[in-house]
């Protein structure tokens, strides 16, 4: 069976602070977030947060430049985390938007 995973997204950085007392163990990844606002089907505006990780170390190294509020586009996939089964941007690719 052949299947498709590809996503593109884009909105503004909101970055995701971690709490120290429940960091735990150093993850392997660096966690944030794509912040849209899309119109709700009553006329408000819906606020979602994309959740994305970064996996790539060259890419984390370029990502950890960007500030909250940066206009971006992400590619990468979509996947599911093991432990919570929480879904999440695999982002890629990062595109800083001007």
């Amino acid at each position: 069976m052949k299947t498709e995973n590809a996503v593109t997204v884009s909105g503004t950085l909101h970055l995701i602070k971690v709490d120290a007392s429940t960091a735990g163990k150093p993850k392997k990844y660096l966690s944030f977030s794509i912040r849209q606002e899309t119109p709700g089907a009553d006329g408000s505006v819906r606020k979602d947060f994309l959740l994305a990780r970064v996996y790539d170390p060259k890419l984390q190294e370029s990502f950890r430049g960007l500030e909250e509020g940066t206009l971006l586009r992400v590619r990468g996939d979509v996947r599911s985390s093991l432990g919570s089964g929480e879904l999440y941007i695999n982002a890629l690719e990062i595109e800083k938007l001007v």
